[in-house]
C-alpha cells in the first residue's frame, strides 16, 4: 500500500504492514487541511460528527463558513444575508423541511398559501 496515511496514535498498533512513510496523527495535520476534508463532507451530519473527534476537528466543523455554503447550496439561501449563525440557520431549515413539509402531505402544505393572480403567495423554499 502507498502514500502517507492517518492513524489515531492508540491504533497504530493494529496496523497489518509497516508503513513506508511515517504514520501522521489527526494532531499534526494542518487546520487548512482539516478545513478542505470537512468541506468535502457530503452531509451536515458527517459534519458534525467531525465536530465530535477532537478540539480541532470541532473548530474546524463549526465555522461558520462551512454553514454558510451549505445554507446557500442546500436551502438557496443567498450568501448577503448575515444571520447570527450559519449553523443554526441551516439546522432551522433542515428541521423545517424534513420534519414539517416532507411528512405531510403537499395538499396540506398548499392550503396554507393564497392565490393572488396565478400565483402562490407564501414562503418560497428551494430544494437543491
Amino acid at each position: 500500500m502507498g502514500g502517507p496515511i492517518i492513524v489515531h496514535p492508540l491504533f497504530q498498533h493494529t496496523l497489518a504492514w509497516e508503513p513506508e512513510y511515517p504514520v501522521r496523527t489527526l494532531e499534526e495535520i494542518p487546520k487548512d487541511v482539516l478545513h478542505l476534508i470537512a468541506e468535502r463532507l457530503p452531509t451536515a451530519q458527517q459534519l458534525c460528527v467531525l465536530a465530535c473527534v477532537n478540539r480541532r476537528c470541532k473548530e474546524v466543523a463549526e465555522a461558520e463558513e462551512l454553514w454558510r455554503q451549505r445554507c446557500v447550496t442546500r436551502f438557496a439561501i443567498t450568501s448577503h444575508c448575515s444571520p447570527p449563525s450559519w449553523r443554526k440557520l441551516y439546522e432551522f431549515n433542515h428541521c423545517f423541511l424534513y420534519k414539517v413539509l416532507l411528512s405531510r402531505s403537499a395538499e396540506q402544505f398548499s392550503s396554507g398559501f393564497s392565490r393572488s393572480g396565478g400565483a402562490y403567495v407564501g414562503m418560497g423554499i428551494a430544494i437543491a
